[in-house]
């Protein structure tokens, strides 16, 4: 096979579509996500300026990052082919732009958190971080290391200084302290995205939220039996290895996930096991698991939620932001705060839905029912919406 050039990357846009877009900054994908065809274009877009402007450094990490995520969304290509374009976009870097922060950044992402060659990871994070102590893309790299590795005596640091970039906006981190208010005393926490793992960590470590709650990310518990080792011991929970490590072997996390829960609640009954609201944790689990608000518990026999549900959502939930006309994210992750919203819809919907059971109708019950059936609307439910709130309908 051929080598495959950084500058020679062949999409099928026509030029017409081509010349009519810009290069625009291209953000981590947790933050601000687009289409597959958006990554394309931003890619050759990017690769003719690094071709203009090869020393600079800002220009080649945003050419790295959409040439990274179009790939990532491009399901005919072989993994090999994907592979070998972005290895060798950053070994054009080095020659191009070494020692620069962004250089680091790519390489370190390159390499990913499972990686083999541990010693070279941390010392390229060391290395850019040295140039920009507040690189977040660095720092959550540093992070992820130190939880993977137990180092627990810098994740407070790491945090904290994470935190102060102000990486996640406001609607993200009041989401996910409400999914912390979700939890019973002592639960683990089943969460599998970026946006849902950092800021819960976030405002545990930085804050002192619902530190009795262990998180677990369930793509490293797959890839890294230590890391779920770890943490499942400050459950005072002990499984075998070979439960650990079947990750390995399972096709899809949530599969080696299930397992997992299942063991964990054979060998301590007594620890609430919880996932967070994304990820359609119930196709894992279709009839175990009972909305407390933006969570779900694993329950194997029947439990009536309606109370914690409505005991979480009214008196610790922080609400304000979802109704307050004053609010309104214009940062790079303001779709991204929107789209979580949608996360309510549910269990807003259910206790709308206990109210009209009981005939209660107060400025709450409103609320809600305008709530669920503003986003109904938008998704053209209206009718699903009404008749699962008039108990026509047993879901939604």
């Amino acid at each position: 096979m051929k080598k495959l050039s950084v500058f020679l990357i062949a999409y099928s846009l026509s030029l017409a579509n081509l010349y009519a877009q810009k290069t625009e900054p291209i953000y981590p994908l947790n933050l601000q996500p687009h289409e597959p065809e958006y990554y394309n274009t931003q890619a050759t877009l990017w690769g003719q300026e690094v071709k203009k402007h090869p020393k600079d450094a800002n220009t080649w990490e945003n050419y790295y990052r959409a040439m990274r995520y179009s790939n990532k969304m491009n399901e005919h290509s072989p993994a090999a082919d994907k592979k070998k374009i972005v290895e060798n976009l950053v070994d054009d870097m080095e020659k191009n732009v070494p020692n620069s922060v962004e250089f680091y950044n790519c390489k370190v992402s390159l390499m990913g958190n499972t990686t083999k060659d541990t010693v070279e990871y941390i010392k390229l994070i060391k290395k850019g971080l040295s140039i920009n102590p507040a690189n977040p893309g660095l720092l959550e790299s540093y992070i992820i290391y130190c939880e993977i590795y137990g180092h627990t005596d810098k994740l407070k640091e790491l945090y904290t200084r994470l935190y102060n970039t102000n990486t996640f906006a406001r609607g993200i981190e009041e989401c996910d302290y409400n999914i912390l208010m979700s939890l019973d005393k002592n639960a683990i926490v089943f969460v599998r995205g970026d946006n849902d793992t950092f800021p819960l960590r976030l405002l545990q470590e930085v804050k002192g939220i619902r530190t009795d709650v262990t998180v677990i990310n369930t793509f490293m518990a797959k890839d890294i039996p230590a890391y779920t080792k770890r943490l499942l011991k400050e459950k005072n929970v002990t499984l075998a290895d070979n439960i650990l490590n079947a990750g390995s072997q399972a096709d899809d996390e949530m599969d080696f996930i299930k397992k997992l829960v299942l063991a964990i609640n054979n060998v301590s009954p007594q620890i609430p096991l919880f996932f967070d609201t994304f990820g359609n944790p119930q196709e894992t689990f279709p009839d175990s698991l009972y909305c407390t608000g933006l969570a779900w518990k694993y329950s194997p026999t029947r439990m009536n939620n309606i109370s914690r549900l409505k005991n979480n959502i009214e008196n610790h939930f922080h609400l304000d932001y979802l109704d307050d006309a004053s609010y309104h994210e214009t940062g790079i992750s303001a779709q991204l705060v929107e789209d979580l919203k949608t996360a309510y819809v549910t269990p807003f919907a259910i206790l709308c839905k206990h109210y009209m059971e009981m005939s209660e109708t107060n400025d709450r019950s409103e609320f809600y029912r305008n709530y669920v059936m503003k986003y109904a609307a938008k998704l053209g439910k209206e009718k699903e919406m009404e008749d699962f709130l008039q108990g026509k309908r047993g879901t939604l």
